[in-house]
Formats: structure tokens, sequence, C-alpha cells
């Protein structure tokens, strides 16, 4: 091919051929594209986003230097240094040693001048697994003649099934008997392509015999008077009113036509309750796609999609992009859930993509939650989507009593109220469940010297760090920096400090001292005591008397035996400085208050506040999302937030303050787009955590009517300017936070 420039772009000659076949459909192609658009990402990244990692392969770049070495340009004297006294380097390796020179540009120029020659070596990442495997060829031999190790070998290696991998005998055997006995044609050891665990999940439940409620039933027949046509449906039901049940049916439906289906959950939510479920409805028609697998699983399972072994998926954010054929159905459970924002780029919402893949493929779509997101809900109350509504709980299971403590009363500084003391000890003498939740990890959120006054800070961050007391360290919960906690103050020696808000190992500690008799186990990224499925079994055996976590608790747990849930803090969430507080701290409060009295035993919650008569608090003490959603719709309105205005962030960050704000004044002063009832402008400003990670950060946020004007403003930015070497840009279509 030629490699001359065609107008602006200069094609390149293809070496190799990697695939047979097309690896992603074109529908998934037109949806990589959309999402590149839509989110300013490159198209090479959206692509990225949708292959899983054994597809990514790893192209390493070899350079070597191959003209002449006098008269060489200015313009590549520095790479002809880099590369004297060696025969060849590795791209990749030099850009590690000269981060700040363009080495791959460069490298590139001098190759069309003649001056280096570069090799490419592809290196597949789906190669599959090969084991050494054991089988017998003859067994007329003479056993005591063999020396005693191999005879000893070969005792094992008569008893056990043929064939059979040699690594289930390796601890057993030496190879240098297994291969004397190969030697002697005893048998014969040869590779085998292994097929990695097909079902990273134990099945086997049984089918459960559900009967479905008025309720259940009439939303059941409206949603599928759209059936195999795009629709959005949005189903809001209150905790526990079987919205699960509701999916299955639906399901079954797109199952008996031969159609696939995607049911996404958050993470959080991915619970070995919930994979259980799905697998005593559905068994190995089920795929499951989620981060707690490996590469070469998360690959067996997509195999199977792509294959049409698998109809249905189950998974977090990322099983969107499942290689689904004829997909006829979209399930977002928890759709208000945060979690389905990527955080990097492409930063892609899960929930909306997944309308948007919908919509092309000509799919139905539901959305599900106790506590919608206010777009969704807003959608609803203007047509956009479908509205159904389960407001009961199944066999007259009635919704917890609920009681408010207000924490300015409380003098105990572990925060566990007199009301909630006595009413956990009521619950361990009638041998019932408690769940507490406390959404803060560590010990306590900072530790100040009483002397001086001044906090322990992470020097990459200037933010104060959490105390982790079963480590006896300090931890920065943004840069994950930490060392051992100081004996004595870093800044005027003093031996005395105080200790921030408790944290789940704080309340784990006071709970011990409380309840010394009770089994108590402690959830959250910090623990490594128990497993999720290991505190799933044990929950259910009765085996945990307490059960205190973070927001891992917060969702999907279904435990008739927990009738009392205390919400020890619910001003942690509140306190944020981000626009979504109260929305976050309602949907928190109200989905963890729905574990309890899920079956016939009556259930109760303590929510424990400073700040008793919020809003949030009062509505989610109600359980009555409408009242949260009308108060907090109008002041959204009133300040031109989501859902009536679209929103952007454009983050600036560089390791030097002093240039970035010269260049943020740059901006402001000449590059920002002109504003109208359409375009609001805010910034560029301080980010409220202004320093994370050795990085100083600016951000810019855009508010408009639609994203056609977000997208406009962008490119007039973009157009005009460009920031110093050393700062970078990243752009955050519809942020979830603004930290």
């Amino acid at each position: 091919m030629d490699e001359t420039p065609k107008g602006s772009y200069r094609y390149k000659s293809v070496i190799e051929i990697l695939d047979d076949a097309p690896i992603l459909p074109e529908s998934l192609l037109d949806l990589a594209r959309w999402m590149a658009g839509y989110y300013h990402s490159s198209l090479g990244k959206a692509l990225f986003a949708i292959l899983p990692a054994k597809l990514q392969a790893t192209v390493n770049a070899e350079i070597a230097w191959s003209g002449s070495r006098e008269d060489i340009p200015a313009s590549f004297q520095e790479l002809y240094e880099m590369l004297k006294g060696v025969e060849t380097a590795k791209l990749s390796e030099l850009k590690k040693i000269h981060p700040d020179f363009p080495i791959y540009k460069i490298a590139e120029e001098a190759a069309q001048a003649g001056f280096v020659s570069l090799t490419s070596r592809y290196m597949r990442k789906d190669k599959p697994k090969v084991r050494n495997y054991i089988e017998i060829i003859r067994r007329d031999f003479e056993e005591k003649d063999l020396p005693l190790r191999q005879r000893e070998a070969w005792e094992i290696i008569k008893i056990q099934p043929e064939p059979f991998p040699m690594a289930d005998i390796s601890n057993l055997v030496s190879y240098s008997s297994l291969k004397a006995l190969a030697k002697k044609e005893v048998i014969r050891i040869f590779p085998r392509v292994v097929q990695e665990n097909q079902l990273p999940f134990e099945g086997g439940s049984s089918p459960k015999n559900i009967v479905l409620n008025d309720e259940q039933e009439l939303a059941i027949r409206e949603i599928l008077q759209d059936f195999g046509k795009f629709q959005t449906h949005l189903l809001y039901g209150i905790t526990g009113s079987g919205k699960t049940e509701v999916y299955i049916e639906i399901i079954r439906k797109y199952l008996e036509i031969g159609k696939g289906v995607i049911f996404l959950i958050p993470e959080i939510a991915l619970t070995p309750q919930m994979l259980d479920r799905f697998d005593s409805s559905f068994g190995e028609t089920l795929a499951v796609l989620h981060s707690q697998l490996t590469d070469a699983q998360r690959f067996a399972q997509w195999q199977k999609i792509q294959a049409a072994e698998s109809r249905i998926v189950i998974g977090a954010r990322s099983a969107l992009f499942a290689p689904v054929t004829d997909l006829g159905l979209i399930i977002v459970d928890e759709e208000h859930e945060q979690s389905y924002k990527q955080d990097s780029q492409p930063r892609y919402h899960g929930r909306d993509l997944a309308i948007v893949r919908a919509k092309m493929q000509g799919a139905q779509i539901i959305l599900g939650s106790a506590t919608p997101s206010l777009e969704s809900w807003n959608n609803a109350q203007n047509g956009r989507y479908k509205l159904h509504m389960l407001r009961n709980r199944p066999l007259s299971y009635s919704l917890p009593q609920v009681r408010i403590i207000n924490l300015c009363d409380n003098r105990d500084p572990e925060l566990i109220s007199d009301p909630l003391a006595s009413a956990i000890i009521d619950r361990l003498q009638r041998k019932e469940q408690v769940i507490l939740f406390q959404n803060r990890r560590g010990y306590s959120s900072f530790v100040q010297c009483v002397k001086c006054g001044k906090l322990v800070t992470c020097q990459n961050c200037e933010i104060s760090m959490y105390y982790h007391r079963d480590r006896e360290e300090m931890k920065c919960h943004y840069c994950g920096n930490f060392f051992p906690s100081p004996r004595r103050c870093p800044s005027c020696g003093g031996f005395s400090f105080s200790y921030g808000s408790p944290g789940t190992q704080k309340i784990e500690h006071s709970l011990k001292m409380l309840y010394p008799s009770a089994r108590i186990l402690r959830m959250d990224s910090d623990s490594s005591s128990s497993t999720l499925r290991s505190m799933y079994r044990r929950m259910k055996a009765n085996e945990i008397d307490i059960l205190l976590g973070t927001q891992m608790i917060s969702k999907g747990l279904d435990f008739p035996n927990v009738t009392l849930v205390g919400i020890i803090n619910a001003d942690i969430s509140l306190n944020i400085p981000d626009f979504r507080a109260a929305e976050r701290s309602f949907q928190l409060i109200t989905q963890v208050a729905g574990r309890s009295g899920r079956a016939s035993k009556k259930g109760e919650v303590i929510i424990q506040s400073f700040n008793p008569d919020h809003y949030a608090i009062q509505n989610a003490s109600r359980q009555d999302f409408e009242a949260f959603a009308t108060e907090e719709l109008s002041y959204r309105k009133r300040l031109h937030y989501p859902p009536e205005f679209r929103l952007a962030r454009l983050l600036f960050q560089g390791t030097d303050l002093k240039t970035l704000e010269q260049e943020m004044d740059r901006l402001k002063r000449t590059f920002l787009p002109p504003q109208d009832e359409d375009l609001i402008v805010l910034g560029p400003s301080p980010s409220p955590f202004a320093k994370i990670n050795q990085l100083y950060r600016f951000h810019l946020i855009l508010k408009g009517r639609n994203p056609g004007v977000i997208s406009g403003a962008i490119r007039y930015i973009k157009a005009g300017f460009t920031p110093k070497k050393g700062i970078t840009l990243q752009i955050d279509i519809d942020p979830g936070f603004l930290g």
C-alpha cells in the first residue's frame, strides 16, 4: 500500500491479519462510535472498553539505528544518543526512561527518513491454555523391576482416571520419575488444550415456586405490551416489593422466542443471592461477567455468549458490551447506582448507554429501582419512559417501623445511642439478626494533634488521612498512600491526639465491648476475613448475629431473620460537597432500611442523625420517594442542575500550581464560550479536592439545556485553547461527582 499522505490522513501498510472473522458485530462497532462521539473519547478507547482483556493485544515495537551515523538531522540527534551502543531497544522501555520525549512520533519520522528500522511483534493474549496430561500406554510389565521412586509413582498413576492432568499428582511424584516411565513407554505425557471454568459461581440451586401478586402481574402485562420493540420502562418498587420476580417472568418470554437478554446490576448488588436466584431459574443458559473473574474466565464467558451458548448475561457495567446475538431485552437493576458510571475514559454511564444500545438494536429496556435517579423519574413524569409501580411487599409483608434518633442528644462518642443499644440487646435475646450500616471505613476519619491542632495529612493530596487501627497505619482514601500511624505529632512533636468521626473499625471495636458474646462480622473493602459468598452463607445459617458494614451490605441482601437495621450516622453522605448529596443520602438510607423485616417477622429501622429534620432523612424514613423527588427537583430546577440542565465537567490537572493557575486565567479571559439562557459556564476554579496524587486540580463546569449545547461549548473551548505541556484535560459528560 502506498503510505503517502491522502489529504489529512496517512495510511500505513497492513502487517498482519489477526483474525479470520470480525471480533465485534457491527452493532457494537456502532455503539463504540456513538460512545466516542458523545463522551468525547477516542474511538480506540471506546473499543478497548468493549473488548475483553484477553482480546486486547500487545504490540512490542523495537527500534534499531540503521542509517548514517554522520550528518544526523538535529531532530533525530537525541534519538541517536539513546540508541548509541545498543543493537535494538524497545520503544516502550525508552518511553519509560524518557517520559517527556515524543519517542513514538520521532521514531516514526526517523524510520520514514531511513535512519532507523522499526519492528513490531504482536503478542496474543487469547492463546489457549495448555496443560500436560498423562495416560497409561501399557500395563504388561513387571512392576517389581521398577526402581523405588518409579514404582511409587506408578502406584499413584494407575489408580487415576485416564487421561488426567499431570498437575494433579505433581506434589506427590517427581518429574524425573514421570520422565523415566515415559521413556520406558509405560505412560505418555502429552499437551492438551484446557477450557477455563465455564461457571464461575456455584450453581445447582433448586427452582423456586413464586406466586405473583396483583401489582406484579399488572406490571408484567403493561411491560409486555411493548414486547419485541424498543421502549424504555421504569419499574419503581419499594424495597422488597418483588422486582426480581417481574424481571424473571419477562426474561422467560424473550427466551421462548430465542432472543438474548442482558441483565445489568451494580457490582455492589451482584451478590451470591442474586446469582443463585437466576441460576435456579435459567441454569446453563446463564453467563456471568464481573470484576471478580480472571481475564481467562471473562474471556471464556464472552466466547460462550458469542457462540450463543448463553442467552442471558448477568453482570456489572461492562456486561453491557456482551456480544449477545438477537438481543431482545436489557434490564438495568438499581438503575440509580453511581457505580454504573465509568471513572476513566471513555467516562460512559452504563444505564444511559444501555438505552442507546437498546434503541440501536430495537430491544426493550427496563430500568428498575426502589429509589430511581431523578433523571429517570423526570423522564417518566414527562412521558419519555413508561412508569410501573410496585407499592407493596408480597404476602402482606409490611415495611419496617422506623425511628429517628437525634444524635445531638447522644453523649456516646462511639455513636451507639441508648435506643439502638437496647434494640440490639432485644434482637440478640430473641436470636434474631441485626444489620448495622456506617458508610465510612477505617477507624476514624482523621487524627488531630491536641497540642497544635494540626491534622495528619497526605503529602500527595493535602487531605486528612484515615486512621486504620487494625494495621496501625494512616491511609489516604484518594491516592492510596499510607504510612505507620505516628506516635508523635509530625508538626510539633506532641504525644496526644484526638480522633475524627468513627468508621466501621471503631464501631466494630465498640460492639465487641458492648456485646462480647455476639458473633459480629465486619464487611467493607478493608476486611479480608470473609468473602461476600461466605458472609451470605453464614447469615443464611444464622451463624452471624450482627453484620456491620459500608454500602457493600446496603443492597441485594434478603435475610428473613434480620429484624433490626441500624444506621449509625445518616449524615455522612449529606455532608459531601456535591449537588447530588441529598439524593444519594435518600437512596442509601432507603436501600439499607429495606433489609429489615423482609419476611413474616416484623422489622425495625433506627436512623441516627445530627440533622434529623432534613427532608432526605424524613422522606427516607417513610420510604416516600415521590415526596422527596418533588422537593429535590424544585431545587434542581432553580439552580439549573440535572435533570433540568445537562452537565459536563472539564478537569485540568498539573504538577505545577503556578503554571496551572496562569493557564486557567488565560482560558477564563479568552477562550470561554459566550453564555446565554441555554448555557451556563462556571469557573474555571479549584476543585473541591484541589490536589490529589501530586496533581493540582481546576475544573470548569458547563450547564447546558441539552446535549447539543454542551457538545458545542466543548468544541468551542478545544478549538481555541490548548493547555501548556504538563497540563492534562479530562472531559466528563454527565459527571456523577464534582469533587
